[in-house]
């Protein structure tokens, strides 16, 4: 595996929950009240560096969610343990235990997440982070405070020329060759320009500086993107970084309008199945060049719906 220098990756936090009443109701007025001074904490903490809120100084006005009751609040800190000490070992830790008066029982979640220096957030990945967990569980790529924190995991944007990048397609290549040895097998080729923005995207997942996984997509027609190589060293294999890597992509297909994603694996990819089919993906006739290899091809999709 190739291990790339970077700066010290940065942690970044989700939390939702659904007020019992509108914010400027008797019942939530001491929420509200002490907005102010629990924000101000958090501003003045070591380790802090950015919160989501509107010109009134808090995120109360943002509404992320079809239900208007539902608050959104984000910040990014320098690690979990800043985090952990704002949250738990400061006085917003007496508004924590109190959360129960103000806020729907069960409606409450959250989820971390590492991001790179200087990276600020948006509301809908955050979203994206949220829902990952909920289906997934705790990995590198979203968690929550546990006895155990997982390495850094950062999944960004790359080019197929990328050092790194082509050694983990290179390495794709040749399982690709030993899983389907027999003549004539198809081992479908990407060039670099058709995952160039605005063709495309590719993204690199990075473990604690090690690059472990890659994947991208090349875009069809107005509407349809294709998923393509992708690939996790088999040394994380089990910590969820395809799920990764696809979510990541998922993101960049919405960004480019995209509102259908495909994709081909192998028939005797039976871990990669497992994975589209959890993700929500559907099989679908085979189409294209992958009508050529109808015994050892499998043809997904998946709509792309709204975030939750």
């Amino acid at each position: 595996m190739d291990t790339i220098g970077r700066a010290v990756p940065q942690l970044a936090q989700i939390n939702v929950a659904t007020l019992r009443a509108p914010i400027d109701d008797p019942v939530t007025a001491e929420f509200a009240n002490n907005l102010d001074p629990i924000n101000a904490v958090a501003d003045g903490s070591d380790g802090f560096v950015w919160r989501l809120q509107t010109e009134g100084g808090n995120a109360t006005a943002i509404q992320a969610f079809a239900d208007p009751l539902t608050l959104v609040n984000m910040s990014v800190w320098h690690s979990v343990d800043a985090l952990r000490a704002y949250v738990y070992s400061s006085a917003h830790r007496d508004f924590v235990a109190r959360r129960r008066e103000w806020f729907v029982e069960g409606t409450s979640r959250y989820a971390l997440w590492r991001v790179a220096p200087g990276t600020i957030p948006e509301v809908n990945e955050g979203k994206a982070r949220l829902d990952f967990f909920d289906l997934h569980g705790p990995s590198p790529y979203t968690f929550r405070f546990g006895a155990a924190t997982p390495e850094p995991l950062l999944v960004t944007r790359t080019t197929l020329d990328d050092t790194a990048t082509v050694d983990l397609v290179l390495r794709l290549n040749d399982e690709l060759a030993t899983m389907y040895p027999e003549p004539g097998a198809n081992h479908f080729t990407l060039d670099a320009e058709s995952v160039l923005p605005p063709n495309g995207v590719m993204v690199r997942a990075d473990l604690a500086g090690t690059s472990v996984g890659c994947g991208a997509i090349r875009v069809l027609d107005a509407t349809r993107a294709e998923v393509k190589r992708m690939y996790v060293d088999p040394s994380t294999r089990g910590l969820k970084i395809g799920a990764a890597v696809l979510d990541r992509l998922e993101a960049e297909a919405r960004e480019l309008a995209i509102t259908e994603l495909v994709l081909e694996t192998g028939t005797r990819q039976l871990a990669a199945i497992a994975l589209y089919e959890k993700a929500g993906y559907e099989t679908t006739p085979l189409w294209g060049e992958y009508l050529r290899s109808p015994h050892t091809s499998l043809c997904f999709r998946k709509p792309l719906g709204e975030l939750r």
